[in-house]
């Protein structure tokens, strides 16, 4: 009976996914393996089948009514919003971001941009509860613009938020209102972190935060970045192991000082919901938690419920209660994972005997089923993560998260210098972590794989039931079938691209700069021209943030990632302006990078000097190119066009390549101004191109109409930021292209990749 429970949440998933994202070939594909799995075990199905049907239909009405609520009662604009902050506003360098609940219980999200430091101070006073007046800007969530971007407007739909309410700190009026027990364990939570933040070394205080509170954002980023690449980002989640601990240590000591069992279950049930929004709520220790106080009620009431039966309990409650959470990473890995352990506990328990035999095989089952959902959200798994979760999971369960629970409770008391687990941490957790960010560091940690299809994923799931199934029959050598089909899949994911005949040219939007990727058949090569770059116009220390954004390493790695791009042949960097060069460092550390074309000329600039330094020291070649260097490689044939070398300007000397990808013709043209486009027609007075990449986003400096007379494109790239401060692209460029018919691609429109085979075109765009 056990083995056929986990069919009651398959079917209220699979009605939520219907009702929410509608029907797709991937679920066409899953609820046929379903009915498949029914009708191959009717005789037990028929007698649940009117069961599973009312689930699905319920769940599915869950979701549809979930969406009609989709509503809101604002309207873009200009506004004068009154409400209540839900959230612990989040300050972070020159920025503020908090939840605020509005008269209508409508929430919004709300951003600030400081202008001094002074600002800052002021804001730290706000807290959770108090009731504040904000004159600001409300704008809808923005669309994604990458293909492989986080979907942040959807997010925030998920969570019944349609409004980014942007403002500055002069248009917040707060006063402290609100007295719940809600928003009084809120102010509590926030003043612990605030605590913690203040006396402990960072370092120490990131984890320590992230273990007790729930709150990851006081984490450094490198840090933070190494658990993630390595496969041990879990151990910073508040879970399961985190509230079995917890619970455990307060009925321990309940009882010692001589309360009955039964008060102390009583009293941990009362306490499980506190800890709950003390620990941040996020789907796994709102799961944990339910799931303890289940079983604790069960236990005082003398009811026995199978732990499966209690877990799917709480997942279908938790269902009703949000349905888009289901779409959450953070909800499905948690209870993918808790359903596979307990079905699995009482094989591992009576199959191996010694703990660290039991904690291998658990970890192994938890990455083998975490990693078909990592790999759609990540691209790439760490082959080292189960050598390491053998050595971590102790380490954090066993030693930091009993410790940093004891050393906080002794800070009320105990002065730093005397609180000997605090001592302990501040000189081991700082090693650990060393180990660990050096360890990222080698680009050999992990595999980059790409993002596989929905399809591709549901196979990898089938194929690892099928494993689960094999190693419960205990035949010799169970684990080589299955580990082949997997194998099998992940393979065919990483070559898919070396069988596809097709080049490919995608535009990556980095906002108000250059990147394009570019793929030849066969994945024969891989070139990206420039990488974007984050310009900033502040150097004040106050200013800076925890994890400042790098566009190199938020929007151009994710893409290549995302495409199973490990290598990068060549990087051409078309000049050495921070908006075409400055996402290169970050990159190197990422990709490994073969060689770097560089245009000739001095490089003078010390930024512009750091980075190719960088590139070198993460053992790239670099090259030093100029008018007339060319190549081929199989059907695609590249041809510099420009710097001659002599150039003054860095525009001026950006390099300028002629490429034929596909039977297509493309002119790449960095920053090149008007003078240097004088000069290529008339050295090369025959030169026509398909498609064009308008020069220097546009200004009107750039793409003349002598330069478009000859060149005579059918259609055109312009690379340039939303609402960027220099007004590119310019209009009289804009019109000159459209009096023409040339087709116009903006990168600040979302990004677009051209699919490129015998001069035909195919062309995508984002899909939102």
């Amino acid at each position: 009976m056990q083995r056929f429970l986990p069919l009651i949440p398959a079917a209220a998933s699979l009605g939520l996914i219907l009702a929410i994202r509608g029907p797709s070939f991937s679920y066409a594909v899953a609820f046929l393996l379903f009915i498949l799995f029914c009708f191959f075990h009717r005789t037990f199905f028929r007698k649940i089948f009117l069961v599973i049907s009312i689930i699905f239909l319920l769940y599915y009405f869950v979701g549809t009514h979930a969406l009609h609520q989709q509503v809101t009662v604002y309207e873009a604009g200009e506004q004068t919003i009154i409400g209540t902050i839900q959230t612990i506003p989040v300050i972070d360098g020159d920025s503020m971001s908090m939840r605020l609940k509005g008269q209508t219980s409508e929430i919004l999200h709300v951003q600030a941009f400081l202008t001094f430091e002074d600002e800052q101070k002021m804001l730290k006073q706000l807290s959770p509860g108090d009731r504040c007046q904000i004159i600001g800007t409300l704008q809808e969530p923005s669309l994604r613009t990458n293909f492989a971007q986080f979907d942040y407007k959807r997010y925030l739909q998920e969570q019944q938020i349609y409004w980014i309410l942007r403002t500055e700190s002069t248009g917040i009026a707060c006063v402290q209102s609100e007295t719940g027990v809600y928003y009084q364990l809120q102010r509590f939570r926030q003043t612990q972190i605030a605590h913690l933040e203040k006396t402990i070394d960072p370092e120490l205080a990131g984890i320590m935060i992230a273990l007790l509170f729930g709150e990851r954002m006081m984490m450094e980023g490198d840090v933070l970045e190494a658990y993630q690449r390595l496969g041990v980002i879990h151990l910073l989640a508040v879970s399961g192991l985190h509230v079995g601990m917890i619970v455990a240590a307060i009925f321990y000591l309940l009882i010692r000082i001589g309360i009955t069992r039964e008060r102390t279950m009583e009293v941990l049930i009362l306490f499980l919901p506190i800890y709950i929004i003390i620990a941040g709520a996020a789907p796994p220790v709102i799961r944990a938690s339910i799931m303890a106080m289940v079983v604790l009620i069960c236990l005082r009431i003398r009811m026995r419920v199978p732990p499966l039966a209690g877990v799917i309990f709480v997942y279908m409650f938790y269902l009703l209660i949000n349905p888009f959470v289901l779409f959450q990473l953070g909800f499905q890995l948690s209870f993918l994972i808790s359903f596979a352990l307990i079905l699995s506990a009482s094989l591992i328990g009576q199959r191996y005997h010694h703990p660290a035999a039991q904690l291998l095989a658990v970890t192994m089952l938890s990455q083998m089923l975490s990693t078909p959902l990592l790999l759609m959200h990540v691209y790439e798994f760490s082959w080292i993560s189960i050598p390491l979760n053998l050595i971590y999971i102790p380490f954090v369960t066993l030693c930091v998260l009993p410790l940093s629970a004891i050393s906080f409770l002794l800070s009320s008391f105990v002065p730093s210098s005397l609180n000997i687990p605090l001592l302990f941490l501040e000189i081991v957790v700082p090693y650990a972590h060393k180990w660990l960010t050096d360890l990222a560091q080698f680009k050999w940690s992990s595999f980059i794989v790409g993002k596989p299809p929905a399809f591709l994923v549901l196979c990898m799931y089938v194929a690892i039931t099928y494993g689960c199934l094999c190693w419960e029959n205990g035949r010799k050598n169970w684990w080589i079938k299955p580990i082949l089909i997997f194998s099998v899949l992940i393979l065919g994911q990483m070559g898919a691209p070396y069988l596809d005949s097709r080049a490919k040219v995608t535009m990556i939007d980095v906002g108000q700069g250059d990147s394009y990727l570019l793929e030849l058949p066969y994945r024969k090569g891989v070139y990206l021209i420039d990488t974007g770059g984050t310009i900033s116009f502040f150097d004040e220390e106050w200013r800076k943030r925890r994890r400042p954004f790098d566009v190199g390493a938020s929007i151009v790695v994710p893409e290549l990632k995302s495409r199973g791009i490990s290598r990068i042949d060549r990087l051409i960097l078309s000049h050495g302006h921070i908006d075409h060069i400055g996402g290169a460092y970050k990159l190197s550390k990422a990709i490994q990078i073969e060689e770097v074309l560089y245009g000739k000329g001095p490089v003078e600039g010390e930024r512009e000097r750091e980075i190719l330094e960088e590139l070198i020291n993460q053992g790239a070649q670099l090259t030093f190119i100029e008018e007339g260097v060319q190549w081929s490689l199989g059907s695609s044939h590249f041809v510099v066009l420009s710097p001659l070398g002599s150039e003054v300007d860095l525009n001026a000397r950006s390099i300028v390549l002629y490429a034929e990808l596909g039977g297509i013709s493309f002119l790449f043209t960095g920053d090149l101004e008007e003078e240097g486009e004088r000069r290529i027609i008339s050295t090369y007075p025959n030169l026509q191109v398909d498609v064009l990449k308008v020069g220097h986003h546009g200004s009107h400096t750039s793409t003349s109409e002598d330069f478009l007379q000859q060149l005579d494109p059918k259609a055109a790239f312009i690379s340039v930021g939303r609402n960027n401060r220099f007004s590119h692209p310019h209009l009289e460029v804009v019109e000159r292209l459209h009096e023409r018919g040339i087709i116009i691609w903006r990168s600040d429109e979302g990004a677009v990749r051209l699919l490129l085979k015998d001069g035909q075109v195919e062309v995508e765009t984002v899909d939102n």
